[in-house]
């Protein structure tokens, strides 16, 4: 049996994964036991997007379950009107419910719902580690400064408060080469740290991937 399959959104989400595992170093970042990961054989994209995660997801990966120990649930929570007319912990549970329907038993799946949405894993408090990957020239401040001067990133918030809107205004800067979406995610979550990340949803699949593959020591 393989190890984790993971459910993808999108173009984005699928390269945020394919990068992070391309890190030969993955397991260290993860402070966990190596574990196995193939892009062709570990991860699935959902041709319908967030919605069709959300609403049946767990019907693709119901034929996971004799080929996978485990299976993580990625989604963002803000799509269509979710922002304003769900509940962010209800959104989760109804996932939740929908797998153990499918007949995945709790202990075996993880649902990471990315709340806004994907761009918020992205940015750091200091952004110092990825401007680079923005081809950001270094003006006095940094990056944050760049985006405080216009009214992007309010002072007393750890991340810009429309996270999406922040990497489009960068992205339309001409600094360097166009980079698509999905070729800012994969490198970042190929060569960033992500020490100190705040996000709720990604340090608990950080944590959940430790309890499936607790580290060893010799």
């Amino acid at each position: 049996m393989r190890d984790i399959i993971f459910l993808v959104a999108d173009g984005e989400m699928q390269a945020t994964v394919e990068g992070f595992f391309e890190n030969q170093a993955f397991d260290q970042r993860l402070q966990c036991t190596r574990f196995e990961f193939d892009t062709k054989q570990d991860l699935i994209k959902h041709p319908r997007k967030d919605a069709g995660v959300y609403q049946d997801g767990h019907n693709l990966l119901k034929s996971y379950i004799g080929t996978h120990q485990y299976a993580v649930v990625m989604v963002d929570f803000a799509f269509n009107d979710n922002l304003e007319m769900m509940d962010y912990e209800q959104f989760c549970e109804n996932i939740k419910a929908k797998m153990l329907k499918a007949g995945w038993p709790e202990e075996r799946f993880f649902i990471m719902a990315i709340n806004p949405e994907l761009e918020v894993l992205m940015w750091q408090n200091d952004t110092k580690r990825i401007e680079s990957v923005f081809d950001f020239q270094g003006e006095s401040g940094g990056l944050r400064a760049w985006l405080q001067e216009r009214n992007l990133w309010d002072e007393g918030l750890i991340k810009p408060q429309d996270p999406k809107a922040a990497i489009d205004i960068v992205r339309g800067q001409c600094w360097g080469r166009k980079k698509t979406h999905s070729q800012i995610f994969k490198r970042i979550a190929k060569d960033v740290s992500f020490k100190g990340c705040e996000d709720e949803s990604f340090n608990g699949l950080l944590q959940q991937i430790q309890v499936w593959y607790p580290r060893r020591y010799a």
